[in-house]
């Protein structure tokens, strides 16, 4: 039994303590799962709707945000050593936990054919620049999607060892392009687009990898310290987020132009700039990849969780062949609402409520009504607050967190005093 867990990564079990990394491999992870093409375009136009002073905030305050919620996620994995999907059963019931998990799993497969059409996109037009040669676009989806799935199919240490060398390259490269574009232009520090007003532009920080927050457990179930590893992913989110999200930005905010393609191609580095895109599509995406996997392995367990991360490869391949990407900023927004009231609610559920006492629940329920109808108001909340209807931050996605927090606490404490009264 404890061989066929390891080779189907702990998908439906507890990560045993000798199967544990260090809080930098954890840290590695999550980095090389924000550096991708969405942070890249999105940091972009945020630097263009609100100007360099204004676009540091953004950045910033959507990070703490992330790290503070990563964080908690990660303690809560590393403490519990289970997967996301696992404690969404304890939290929703072993069939409520479905609806959350084909959320997340929806969220997941969507993200990884954005990213991969991007890539195809981009690639072909940097390709044209570079090397004045013409190619499909499909031909860059397909062998990133290859790399991508051949790295997950070996699991969490493929994942950790892809990290550990594209990490550093990915940022020297980051550095060195915001360096070269402020020799060359001057940080603008007034709007030349409108796409971001400073609350959308922290809940687009959020939402660019508010999913990835979410299924933090899922990698730091594998941590040894906890404590530690929280402190990791803060660190990675909190500090080396906006970091990225600042130097991605600057070559845009020198040139006055939202187009990082065209700003590469000035800049003399689009070549280095495609290779960049392809290594950032595959660290943030054998993350989709494997949470996917992992969130369909509880519900399909006759099939290996190698078989399942195929399956969703080859879908999320179709998908890129979409233009997926036009609908980016939208699906960042969305899932900066939909995604951040689970991760609340599991985290109250294994801090406050079963005290991290998985081991002691007698059979889990088909259904907890109180999460499902807490999960639901948060979501209200926070499309309320995005259509600035009736907001408590002004932030969609920390309205969608708080009301579902505050509705789960409200449930919770009212059906404590109907059994207590009842006995």
């Amino acid at each position: 039994m404890k061989n066929q867990s390891s080779q189907n990564d702990y998908a439906n079990s507890v990560v045993p303590e000798n199967a544990g990394v260090g809080s930098l491999e954890i840290a590695l992870v999550v980095i090389g799962g924000t550096i991708g093409f969405a942070v890249f375009i999105v940091a972009a136009r945020i630097g263009g709707s609100l100007g360099a002073s204004d676009a540091a905030k953004a950045f910033i305050i959507g990070s703490i945000i992330l790290g503070i919620l990563g964080a908690t996620t990660s303690y809560v994995g590393a403490k519990a050593r289970l997967s996301t999907y696992l404690l969404t059963q304890h939290t929703f019931g072993k069939h409520g936990a479905k609806f959350s998990n084909t959320a997340i799993a929806i969220s997941l497969v969507g993200w990884y054919g954005v990213i991969c059409n991007s890539l195809g996109q981009a690639g072909q037009q940097m390709l044209a620049i570079g090397f004045d040669l013409t190619i499909p676009a499909y031909i860059p989806v397909l062998i990133a999607s290859i790399l991508m799935v051949l790295v997950t199919l070996s699991g969490f240490k493929g994942i950790d060892r892809l990290a550990l060398w594209l990490v550093p390259i990915m940022f020297s490269f980051i550095a060195f392009a915001a360096y070269k574009s402020t020799a060359m232009g001057t940080l603008q520090t007034t709007q030349y687009t409108t796409d971001f007003t400073m609350s959308s532009a922290i809940s687009a920080v959020v939402g660019s990898y508010i999913a990835g927050v979410v299924i933090q457990p899922d990698y730091s179930r594998f941590a040894r310290n906890k404590v530690y590893a929280s402190i990791a992913v803060f660190v990675a989110l909190g500090i080396a987020f906006p970091a990225i999200q600042f130097l991605s930005a600057m070559p845009s905010l020198a040139f006055a132009n939202p187009d990082f393609i065209a700003v590469m191609s000035l800049l003399g580095l689009a070549i280095p700039a495609f290779f960049l895109l392809l290594f950032g599509a595959w660290s943030s995406n054998v993350l989709c990849l494997y949470s996917a996997g992992l969130s369909l392995a509880t519900v399909t367990k006759r099939w290996p969780l190698q078989k399942i991360i195929l399956g969703v490869g080859v879908v999320g391949t179709a998908i890129a062949f979409i233009p997926a990407q036009n609908c980016l900023i939208n699906l960042l927004v969305v899932l900066g609402i939909v995604i951040p009231p689970l991760g609340a609610i599991y985290c109250l559920d294994a801090i406050v409520i079963k005290k991290f006492e998985y081991e002691q629940v007698p059979e889990i329920a088909s259904y907890h009504f109180t999460t499902l109808l807490s999960w639901l108001i948060g979501i209200l909340a926070g499309f309320l607050c995005h259509f600035q209807l009736v907001g408590i931050s002004n932030i969609s996605s920390i309205d969608s967190l708080l009301g579902a927090a505050f509705t789960f606490v409200i449930l919770h404490s009212i059906k404590s005093l109907y059994l207590r009264l009842q006995r």
